[in-house]
């Protein structure tokens, strides 16, 4: 990896773990990690994989999944860009989950161990991971909250919202404004993701393409029509 080339320019380092760091001292890091692309359906790691390796998601969406008894995959998790993979001081047990790609992904792969040497030379970088693994925590408690309260219309649309803000590399931009995003998961993935049945997935996305909310021109293209109203719905409560 070129450091000025790859980390100097790089679109998501302002949220990136590595961000709170300056040019010299993420120089050393950067001499160790490796770029890489991914293609969908590309694994990066394995459940039960024991290689320990952290990497920063540059562009694109990955799920976290695993299999549960009866055989089916279960979608714990999205990854986006400027989202960490890996468990840094942890010891290197086999992984918990998959991690895939969805889209074409690009990220910065590094051994966990360069991670665990930079956190322990810049303590301000251990620091972040930490406020970003409590965050994560509240989100994640947030959500099931939510879930627990949330129309199934509101699931959907806050899917769709969600992948217009998040995810680079899944919508066309019009300015400021995604106009246009392609659905990164399956109905039956969506499904799986918000706690739905494939048929309720589908009727709310036909609910809101009714309503004038969004346009479905063809395969898992949607455009956002109306915003606003996207996020109002995003926001339901039984």
């Amino acid at each position: 990896m070129v450091f000025a080339k790859s980390c100097r320019n790089c679109t998501v380092r302002d949220s990136a773990l590595c961000g709170v760091l300056g040019d010299e001292a993420l120089a050393p890091l950067a001499a160790q990690g490796l770029q890489r692309t991914l293609a969908r359906g590309d694994v990066l790691i394995r459940a039960g994989d024991r290689a320990p390796l952290c990497a920063n998601i540059q562009r694109g969406l990955m799920k976290i999944s695993s299999i549960n008894p009866a055989g089916d995959e279960v979608i714990v998790g999205l990854l986006w860009p400027g989202d960490f993979v890996g468990t840094p001081f942890l010891a290197a047990g086999p992984a918990p989950h998959d991690v895939v790609a969805l889209t074409a992904v690009s990220l910065c792969l590094f051994p966990q161990g360069a991670i665990e040497r930079s956190m322990t030379d810049h303590p301000v970088m251990e620091r972040q991971l930490l406020t970003r693994a409590l965050a994560e925590l509240g989100q994640v408690r947030g959500a099931l909250s939510r879930m627990a309260r949330a129309t199934a219309l509101a699931r959907v649309a806050g899917f769709i919202a969600e992948t217009a803000r998040r995810g680079d590399g899944c919508g066309r931009h019009d300015g400021d404004r995604v106009a246009e995003i392609e659905l990164p998961l399956s109905r039956g993935e969506m499904a799986d993701l918000l706690g739905l049945t494939i048929e309720t997935v589908s009727r709310q996305i036909t609910q809101l393409k009714a309503a004038g909310v969004i346009a479905v021109p063809g395969g898992r293209r949607v455009v956002i029509q109306d915003p606003a109203a996207l996020a109002e719905a995003a926001e339901l409560l039984v």
